[in-house]
């Protein structure tokens, strides 16, 4: 059986293994894609990365905060910090769609202007972006429903979205 791992160019010692079968196919149709359509930029204007600024979505969605609250005996407070993660969290998703769209436009302008412009390629740029923030948006969904989500889940499809076709897909 084979095993997929993630390499990213921008991490080039980074190895680590996609385990959910839903990014694993995103990340095989968009290596397909080639290196010239970038998901996102991996630096934005004030020269942050984008990577870091999105780091904390993992965690938002974590059990452990609220587990502790409730062993300490303060299951409101559990309660309430959990819906508060969870609101923070679909921020997040708001303003990486926002950025991801605002991405895709000015790709979309680049390869008008270099005029090695692809109809389908821009297509399944799109396919593949809104697909992993409606993954997102489902993640949190289950978070909202009481279903406990495996962080590796968010970072993972993060990892995806923000290394986008800069990767090569590995088989073990």
């Amino acid at each position: 059986m084979l095993r997929f791992s993630l390499i990213s160019t921008v991490h080039s010692g980074q190895d680590s293994r996609i385990n959910n079968g839903f990014i694993r196919l995103l990340a095989t149709k968009s290596a397909r894609l080639g290196p010239d359509v970038p998901l996102l930029p991996a630096v934005d204007e004030e020269g942050t990365s984008v990577r870091e600024r999105y780091a904390p979505m993992h965690r938002l969605l974590a059990p452990d905060d609220e587990l502790l609250l409730t062993q300490q005996g303060c299951p409101g407070a559990a309660k309430r910090l959990r819906k508060q993660h969870r609101n923070c969290y679909f921020r997040y998703v708001t303003r990486l769609a926002r950025e991801i769209r605002t991405a895709r436009k000015l790709g979309a302008l680049a390869m008008a202007s270099s005029e090695s412009w692809s109809f389908w390629t821009l297509l399944a740029h799109t396919v593949l972006t809104e697909s992993s923030l409606l993954y997102l948006r489902w993640l949190g969904c289950r978070h909202a429903a009481g279903v406990t989500v495996a962080t590796g889940d968010v970072k993972e499809c993060l990892d995806f979205l923000l290394a986008g076709p800069k990767f090569r897909l590995v088989t073990t």
